[in-house]
């Protein structure tokens, strides 16, 4: 059986309406399920690190933060300053394997909307609760399907990522892992997908 799922991004307009999904940095080796449960944060509660912005209202960053608490991590808001937070340029990435790519999604998206003015600024981060830097890190949603179905499955498995969509695929068998990247690509061309757990 293969599983797969995929983030993806969309600007945020008016009273922030919308979110986007996407990335994350595979490991260089495979771990194995324990390695990987002891790394994972919980996948249902995150926090908001609001950056210093100025151009920001009160009432835009406390309307920004509500959102984003409702958000899976890892997510981030960019915005252009010479545009304000509630203009087109305006984007959310979430749901993505690291707050780097985050980040990178976010201000991609951003200054690809911005029609002038300064480069696009990081507004805010959603993170697990109780962040720390670790050798592996996945979404939200991916962290779900590891404990949900790869860590109670049996047998040989295989766990992939891409770094630049957020996307990731499980497989099983004797071809897990060339099934995990199948997975992890879908349709699309996505070609970084890397497995990052094994057993």
């Amino acid at each position: 059986m293969i599983v797969r799922s995929t983030a993806a991004a969309r600007p945020v307009l008016g009273l922030v309406s919308a979110l986007v999904l996407t990335p994350f940095s595979a490991l260089a080796d495979p771990v194995d399920t324990a390695t990987a449960r002891a790394a994972l944060f919980r996948d249902d509660r995150v926090e908001v690190v609001r950056y210093n912005t100025s151009g920001l209202s009160d009432q835009e960053i406390e309307v920004l933060t509500l959102v984003a608490q409702s958000q899976k991590y890892y997510a981030a808001v960019a915005f252009a300053p010479a545009d304000g937070i509630m203009a087109e340029p305006t984007v959310m990435s979430a749901n993505y394997h690291s707050i780097e790519a985050a980040r990178e999604a976010a201000l991609s998206g951003c200054n690809g909307r911005r029609s002038g003015g300064a480069a696009c600024v990081i507004a805010l981060e959603v993170r697990p609760q109780g962040w720390e830097e670790r050798d592996l890190q996945l979404s939200a949603d991916a962290t779900t399907a590891f404990n949900d179905d790869y860590r109670r499955a049996r047998g040989t498995r295989a766990f992939a990522v891409s770094v630049s969509t957020g996307q990731w695929g499980i497989g099983r068998g004797d071809t897990a892992q060339d099934d995990a990247v199948s997975a992890c690509r879908g349709d699309t061309d996505v070609s970084d997908c890397a497995v990052v757990i094994a057993d």
